[in-house]
């Protein structure tokens, strides 16, 4: 949590000294993620799939010049939100599948382009982001005599793993100026480079490449500062 709180710090000095003209407000959507469980050396006989999850908080657009003729405008994007990532693992007999539901305080920052000359523009973004694991939901541990003959369990242990982790995101989408404000709404991809499992050497057979990976959407409604352009 600290290592987000001290970036967010750092920007937000750096935005309150400079001038700036952008967008800040609320936004909210939902999403579906997974999660890649593998190791390096050994085959992981395990099989996951998709669970549905939600992304909550605040987005900040900052744009440092005039749009040109063209209509085409330069942005960064970034802001602080909630996001739920995670999994469900598949068994090949009667066994419940097994969920487990990751909920990250989220930094990102990303470039942004910005098409159309309007009130309604078209924006691409990428980048990368930060995340802080702040809570955490999942099953109680399944039968593994009633798993599958071979069939492999794992998951994530607080007393273990890692709760700081990194990655990168892709996002497209339109936002739409009124006299009321700004609305956006967005699709978007992301994948966390770092593994959440924490391993210490590749003889181990607990998997070393815990990634998650998500797509979904986001509304946004936003009030102007600065000299809007």
């Amino acid at each position: 949590m600290k290592n987000i709180i001290v970036i967010l710090l750092i920007f937000s000095v750096q935005l309150v000294s400079g001038q700036v003209k952008g967008y800040i407000g609320v936004k909210g959507g939902g999403s579906i993620s997974n999660t890649y469980i593998e190791h390096t050396v050994y085959n992981t006989f395990l099989k996951t799939g998709f669970t549905p999850g939600y992304n909550a908080g605040m987005v900040v657009k900052l744009f440092t010049k005039t749009p040109k003729p063209s209509g085409v405008n330069g942005a960064i994007h970034t802001g602080l939100y909630l996001e739920q990532k995670g999994w469900k693992q598949v068994f090949e007999t009667d066994e419940p599948s097994y969920h487990v539901k990751m909920n990250y305080l989220v930094l990102p920052f990303e470039g942004a382009g910005y098409i159309g000359k309007g009130k309604t523009r078209l924006f691409i973004s990428a980048g990368i982001f930060l995340e802080q694991l702040i809570s955490y939901q999942k099953d109680d541990t399944p039968d593994l005599e009633n798993i599958g003959r071979g069939i492999e369990f794992y998951t994530y242990e607080e007393d273990r793993d890692k709760q700081f982790g990194y990655g990168i995101r892709a996002t497209m989408g339109l936002q739409y100026d009124s006299k009321i404000g700004a609305f956006h709404v967005d699709g978007f991809i992301s994948y966390t480079a770092s593994s959440f499992i924490q391993t210490e050497k590749l003889s181990d057979r607990l998997p070393d490449l815990t990634n998650h990976y998500l797509g979904g959407f986001s509304v946004a409604y936003m009030i102007p500062f600065g000299n809007h352009p």
